[in-house]
């Protein structure tokens, strides 16, 4: 069974910080802070793509929402799949602030056009598969 970055950061953590004292180099600590690192910066990400999906839901017209409503479940999904649902939640949670958010208008096409490229390199990492 592998185990997640970050549960193994958190499960290793208590170990290596037993006996650790001031003179001894913080090289056993780099592996934990690297793994916490890459864990914030998927969460994080997840966030503002969310994010960004309901700002561009709000940049729509009524006929759009639809189809970007039904790409933002899709993701959800996806991102469930690969990464887990607490991470999707992230994503959905994301989702569900992004579309409080008044956009205005002139900001759209930027939001837009950041949503779309976003979109794209996930589907690219993911091999073009939805």
């Amino acid at each position: 069974m592998k185990m997640p970055r970050a549960a193994w950061a958190l499960a290793l953590a208590p170990t290596m910080l037993q006996g650790v004292h001031a003179a001894e180099a913080p090289a056993p600590s780099a592996p934990m802070a690297t793994a916490i690192d890459e864990e914030e910066q998927v969460v994080e990400g997840l966030k503002r793509f969310g994010y960004l999906a309901g700002l561009a839901r709000g940049c729509v017209v009524e006929k759009q929402r639809a189809d970007l409503e039904r790409e933002a479940v899709d993701l959800h999904a996806a991102i469930a799949r690969l990464l887990g649902t607490d991470r999707a939640f992230l994503f959905a949670s994301s989702f569900g602030y992004g579309t409080t958010v008044q956009v205005e208008t002139k900001d759209c096409a930027g939001v837009l056009k950041t949503y779309d490229e976003r979109v794209t390199k996930y589907r690219a990492a993911r091999g073009g598969r939805q």
